[in-house]
Order: C-alpha cells, then structure tokens, then sequence
C-alpha cells in the first residue's frame, strides 16, 4: 500500500468523546489550590534559600497536579478506548477490562474478574464530567459486559477470609 492509499483511509469516528477538565469546573477550588501551591512555593524556597530547589519543586507540583491543571479527552469507539492526557495517551481494547463499576464521578474499568487489591493499579477510571453519564455507561457496558454496582473493599474481604 502506497502512502497516498494510505492517507486516503478515514480515521475511524468515536462513538462519543468528551474532554474532562477539574480546573475549569470550579473556579473556587481552581484558585484555592493555587494559592495554597504558591505558598508552598515560597516555604520551599524560604527554607532552602535555593532558586534550584524552588524550581525543582515547581516541576515536581506541576506535575503531580497535571491532571488537574491540564485536560483529559476520552474518546470510545466500537473496539476501544483511548484517553489522551497532556503528555502520554493511553489506548486499550475493551476485552482487556473485565468489570464495570460506575461511581458517582465516573466510571471504573477493572482488569480482573473479581474484586483484588491490585485492580486499581491495573484498571482505568473515566471521568464523567460535563459528558452525558447514561451514554457512557451505555456504551462501556455494551463493551465490557458484567457489571459491579460498587466495589466491595476488598482488605475486608480478605480479613474476613474472602477470597481474592
């Protein structure tokens, strides 16, 4: 196949995409969280006495506050699921997740068949925010199939001799 066959194949259409941005939902909490940062800043750099440390610090903030600050896409289509942050993507068929467990903010996807205390290091949650809820459990649902109405703690179960 030449390149111009190949720039002439339609990219396939999401079934429905949204972009999921915390910072802009609340101005409030927006601002707090920004001042509350600055001023950690500013003991960062009053007890280090360090412009280095100061801006090591600030990446380190930024950073781990990426999630917040910048915007999430989702995008679902008819065999998977992509999820674009703002420097890494993530893509992932739907026969990869095994559960649904739909929460108030969103809806979590678990790689297991059953309840274990490594599924959220292995699983995906997806952010509603401004999308239309039913739709996107609608579709994750019809993807994924089983589905969990919450998540039984697990540490429980497993002190009470449960199975993992």
């Amino acid at each position: 196949m030449t390149e111009a066959e190949k720039n002439q194949i339609p990219e396939p259409q999401p079934l429905y995409r949204w972009v999921f941005h915390p910072a802009k939902a609340s101005w409030l909490v927006t601002t707090l969280l920004t001042v509350f940062l600055f001023l950690l800043l500013i003991l960062v750099y009053y007890l280090t006495q360090s412009r280095l440390f100061t801006i090591i610090g600030t990446i380190v903030l930024l950073g781990s506050m990426r999630s917040f600050y910048f915007p999430t896409e989702y995008k679902l289509f008819d065999d998977h699921i992509e999820v674009f942050y703002t420097v890494s993507s993530i893509k992932k068929d739907w026969k990869v997740y095994r559960r649904v467990y739909p929460e108030k903010n969103g809806v979590f996807l678990s790689t297991f068949a059953r309840p274990t205390r490594m599924e959220n290091f292995r699983g995906l949650f997806v952010k509603y925010g401004e999308a239309d809820r039913e739709l996107v459990l609608d579709i994750i649902q019809s993807r994924i199939g089983k589905r969990t109405d919450e998540r039984e703690d697990v540490s429980a179960a497993s002190s009470r001799g449960g199975a993992e």
